[in-house]
């Protein structure tokens, strides 16, 4: 599979058939169970009653309700790998999530089964707030309790929620009951919120455009190595609308895609520039969420397997947003799964860095930093936390810093021995990388020896 053809998918991505509206007491599950999973309607003289008299105590002092919802998504991807085993296991984790639900709501809230794979919910003393924070709450936990008893759901199934504030005015009517009045019209909000998380993220993957800082080796005074940079100043209020409207699932779905477009772009300025020139090697950001989750990660490395083997000596990778305080083991498996598709791997550190006293340096050609932190303040003052150079330098690892954007930094960063300083003090980022070539930035470039 090429390239262009695994990134065409990308922009279909998400597209799938809205929920059924029709019947809500009924609903499909989008595991696609089988109709035997299906629960039958919750009763009457329970739900409604209850919902009733929710409903009237709210009427009493406010004009709305604050409902939601809870969905198992993604079982139907390993309906066929499990085989006769689906049936039960689907069950189970049917019967978790319920469990898990239950446990964390209050007397007073009320709760639907829908089906064995979509719940409903109305808390009755919380705000939107609250309500949206309890939801990703229970969202997160039983996802790891489901996970832990049955881990053969992990690698497809995620949990998504969903709270709105509904006008009481919207549940009047005399058709269907008022819990089904309910369900129904939190769906049609639901519907209308993915569309619009669609249409930011299509948004988002459309204006986003890819740029490139020279990295400078301050002992040799030249460039061979671009950066990628993401410029997002285009989509920059297409992307706090997104963060502000997705779940943490479609977040990382997202950033995974922009790793992937960043990645194919790259690939395609090699290949555009690369027979009219020398080319100069790519260091091209990865986030860690999208390495970390066996979904993006198989989609990121099929692509990454794909880059043809003529430029494979030109495309270095580097990790980044990796949590200060990662799981090292989890991290070191990561980093040689990688490896063994792309030999030149960098690590982002920031902060404190305390947990390189555990990796792994052996599938990595470099560290880097990001000097916009504020580690360095001035030309005098070491940058790092020492163990960072005291780690690359007894692992003979290169070391990168990225946003040397004044004068100050810039010279910081060479009195502490990085390697390769990228930044605006250096260069101005560009819409194509800059070819091998000599560069003098700094009037008066210093260097600690040792």
């Amino acid at each position: 599979m090429t390239v262009l053809s695994i990134i065409k998918t990308f922009f279909k991505k998400g597209a799938a058939s809205p929920p059924s509206l029709t019947n809500p007491a009924r609903a499909v599950p989008l595991g696609h169970a089988s109709p035997s999973s299906q629960r039958p309607s919750p009763s009457v003289s329970t739900s409604d009653n209850r919902l009733d008299d929710l409903i009237a105590r709210r009427r009493a002092s406010l004009q709305s309700v604050i409902a939601g919802s809870i969905e198992l998504v993604g079982l139907d991807e390993i309906k066929e790998a499990l085989g006769s085993k689906w049936a039960g296991l689907a069950a189970r984790a049917s019967e978790l999530a319920e469990q898990g639900i239950r446990r964390r709501l209050s007397d007073s809230d009320i709760l639907q089964a829908l089906s064995d794979t979509e719940f409903s919910i109305c808390f009755a003393k919380l705000n939107r707030e609250a309500a949206l924070e309890r939801a990703r709450q229970i969202s997160r936990e039983i996802k790891q309790e489901i996970f832990a008893e049955l881990p053969e759901f992990s690698l497809s199934m995620t949990v998504k929620q969903y709270v709105a504030e509904i006008e009481l005015s919207n549940l009047a009517g005399d058709t269907g009951s008022l819990a089904d009045r309910l369900v129904l019209t939190l769906r049609r909000m639901r519907l209308e919120a993915d569309r619009a998380i669609l249409n930011y993220r299509r948004l988002l993957l459309k204006d986003f455009q890819l740029l490139f800082a020279p990295l400078w080796d301050p002992e040799r005074a030249i460039v061979e190595l671009n950066r990628c940079v993401l410029d997002l100043s285009l989509g920059c209020t297409t992307l706090s609308q997104f963060q502000a409207i997705a779940d943490p699932d479609q977040m990382v779905d997202t950033l995974a895609d922009m790793d992937c477009l960043a990645l194919t772009r790259a690939l395609e300025v090699l290949h555009r520039y690369g027979k009219a020139s020398n080319l100069a090697a790519i260091l091209v950001p990865v986030g860690y969420q999208t390495l970390a989750r066996s979904s993006t990660r198989r989609e990121y490395l099929k692509l990454l397997s794909s880059v043809p083997e003529v430029y494979s000596p030109f495309v270095k990778l580097e990790v980044t947003n990796v949590p200060s305080r990662p799981d090292v083991d989890h991290l070191n498996n990561l980093l040689f799964t990688v490896r063994a598709v792309c030999p030149d791997l960098t690590l982002q550190v920031n902060g404190s860095a305390e947990y390189l006293s555990a990796l792994d340096a052996m599938p990595l050609w470099g560290l880097s930093c990001n000097l916009s932190m504020g580690q360095l303040r001035a030309p005098t003052r070491r940058a790092v936390a020492p163990f960072f150079m005291e780690f690359a330098r007894s692992n003979g690892l290169r070391t990168l810093a990225h946003g040397a954007n004044t004068i100050g930094l810039a010279l910081a960063a060479v009195d502490s021995g990085f390697h390769y300083v990228s930044g605006t003090a250096i260069h101005l980022s560009q819409d194509t990388p800059r070819a091998p070539s000599r560069l003098h930035p700094l009037t008066r470039p210093k260097r600690i020896s040792g």
